[in-house]
């Protein structure tokens, strides 16, 4: 238990104990005035039975310390000790007050089956305390009537239980309050851990989309570069300079991303207050596939190469994003192997792209080749990324030898 939860349990006792303290109190003071009001009439002179007094206030003080051990456990025992306080008030003055504030306390449950039963209870027991009273003590002259009785008794309930009522609804619409406020601050919080997740995802993805292209170059390069023997001077330079800058790139757009991760302040920044890619660098895509031998064949009529300007520029990053998967895709699984790239479409409908290519005969089946990028989010990204997009993807292997990626999006 920490320090702070220590101190806020030593301050809940501390304010229990007063509250306690100061109901207490106030039911001694009341006992005594009452005790004191209801013998102020009696003198040893008087034509009473002596011993029956003696009795009487030796009954009234033993009612009253009772009284006073039961009240604390009002909140344990709410009906019993209430219906006991009531009854201990017949023959004791002092434990009536104990007796009211119980009644109260009973009345903030606002359960009107307890408040009727209870008040009626303290009716009777107020026709009976006058009974037994009447027969010890010298009493007035004047007669009280049954109905006079009643009515003390009835604006005697009537007060205190408007009253406990009136707290238990105070109680009842704080802790609402309360629990609205809390509810509303774990919506809050689910809601920022929601936020932070899409966007770490999010950046995931960014992540798995730039790095799988990058690294997927510098894998097929190094191979070559293993593999071929017969490669000049000049062509083994410009090999390893294409895997130096590619690996350069790949570092750079790590620490990006790595940075963005590790400020949390950066969690909710709009996605594009950081340099994003768009399809103005999609030759350069385009080029680096063919720089590795994967020959790529772009098929797009010249209505929609006029149109692609007039794309979203959100549209655009997608369709960036998912040709450059396809593209690395292609290379893991078909080195050398052409692929058809087509892009059809206008602005009065949906935006097609269909990617296909060929596989190789002896790569069936086999892994990818050691240093490229693991398999298997691929192509997960680029359903997800199209669908939030509000498009489609269907990824479909015709006669188990061309496999093909068609891809709607919105225009």
């Amino acid at each position: 238990m920490t320090t702070e939860q220590r101190q806020g349990r030593a301050r809940s006792k501390l304010r229990r104990f007063l509250a306690q303290f100061w109901r207490i109190g106030l039911g001694l003071i009341m006992g005594q005035i009452a005790f004191a009001l209801t013998y102020s009439e009696y003198s040893p002179d008087s034509a009473v039975d002596v011993r029956a007094v003696g009795s009487l206030i030796f009954l009234d003080i033993l009612g009253g310390i009772v009284a006073l051990v039961l009240y604390p456990l009002r909140h344990r025992f709410p009906v019993v000790m209430a219906a006991s306080l009531v009854l201990l008030s017949i023959p004791s003055t002092l434990a009536m007050p104990f007796a009211g504030l119980a009644m109260v306390s009973l009345a903030t449950r606002r359960r009107m089956w307890e408040i009727l039963g209870i008040g009626t209870l303290f009716v009777l027991g107020i026709f009976a305390s006058e009974a037994l009273f009447g027969a010890v003590l010298p009493m007035p002259e004047e007669v009280i009537t049954w109905w006079q009785t009643l009515i003390v008794g009835i604006v005697l309930v009537g007060p205190t239980m408007l009253i406990g009522m009136y707290i238990g609804g105070k109680r009842q619409l704080a802790d609402s309050l309360l629990e609205q406020t809390r509810s509303a601050q774990r919506e809050r919080q689910a809601q920022i851990h929601a936020a932070k997740a899409d966007e770490r995802t999010r950046i995931a993805r960014e992540m798995h989309d730039v790095l799988a292209h990058r690294l997927s170059l510098v894998a097929l390069h190094s191979g070559a570069l293993e593999i071929r023997q017969d490669l000049s001077p000049e062509q083994t330079r410009a090999t390893a300079g294409i895997i130096r800058e590619n690996s350069r790139l790949a570092l750079g757009e790590l620490r990006e991303v790595l940075g963005t991760l590790r400020d949390p302040g950066t969690l909710f920044d709009n996605e594009l207050a950081r340099p994003q890619p768009t399809l103005g660098e999609l030759n350069q895509v385009i080029a680096e596939s063919r720089a590795v031998g994967t020959e790529v064949e772009v098929v797009m009529s010249q209505a929609t190469s006029d149109r692609l300007p007039s794309l979203a520029q959100s549209t655009g990053r997608h369709l960036y994003r998912i040709i450059q998967e396809t593209l690395t895709n292609a290379r893991r699984h078909a080195p050398g192997e052409p692929v058809i790239m087509e892009i059809a479409g206008g602005a009065e409908d949906q935006l097609l792209l269909r990617v296909s290519n060929r596989l190789p005969a002896g790569l069936r089946g086999q892994r990818p080749p050691a240093g490229a990028p693991a398999a298997g989010l691929g192509l997960t990204g680029v359903t997800e990324r199209a669908r939030l997009a509000g498009g489609d993807v269907l990824i479909d292997m015709k006669n188990d030898d061309e496999f093909v990626v068609k891809v709607w999006l919105p225009w």
